[in-house]
């Protein structure tokens, strides 16, 4: 007697079966797609840490350095010195940290009224990439 013959009937048919392998082959599906999901947000967290980290570190000379002697006009152009509503620009660039609380919450940077933050402000909002200080400023704004 053979082993099948001693064997209940299952009453699966052929419909079942096939319908049992495709759900088996979806399961896979969204394991895999689960898999690369998880390596894809594994990779990316550290990029998005680093750029953190960068836009603190930074830093964004005013006006860029091709410009010295210039000072920074009310409306963030740059002018010769002594023009009216101009400031005198800050001996050292100003920190990624500092531009960011400036930008976001307001604050001034030290050693500096209200308008002339806002002066600089404007400068650096204006910044186009190839200038220096524009990488610094497109970090900061990430995080903004």
């Amino acid at each position: 007697m053979r082993n099948e013959d001693q064997q209940p009937e299952t009453g699966t048919t052929a419909i079942e079966t096939v319908a049992e392998s495709q759900t088996l082959q979806s399961r896979r599906g969204l394991l895999r797609i689960a898999t690369l999901g998880t390596a894809a947000v594994v990779t990316v967290k550290p990029g998005i840490a680093n750029a953190a980290v960068s836009a603190i570190t930074c830093s964004i000379p005013v006006p860029q350095s091709s410009q010295a002697n210039k000072w920074i006009k009310s409306d963030g152009s740059v002018v010769n010195p002594n023009t009216k509503n101009s400031y005198d620009p800050p001996n050292t660039p100003l920190s990624g940290e500092d531009v960011k609380n400036s930008l976001a919450y307001g604050t001034r940077y030290s050693g500096y009224n209200q308008n002339e933050t806002n002066a600089f402000n404007k400068y650096i909002q204006k910044l186009t990439m190839g200038k220096q200080g524009y990488t610094c400023y497109s970090s900061i704004q990430r995080q903004i």
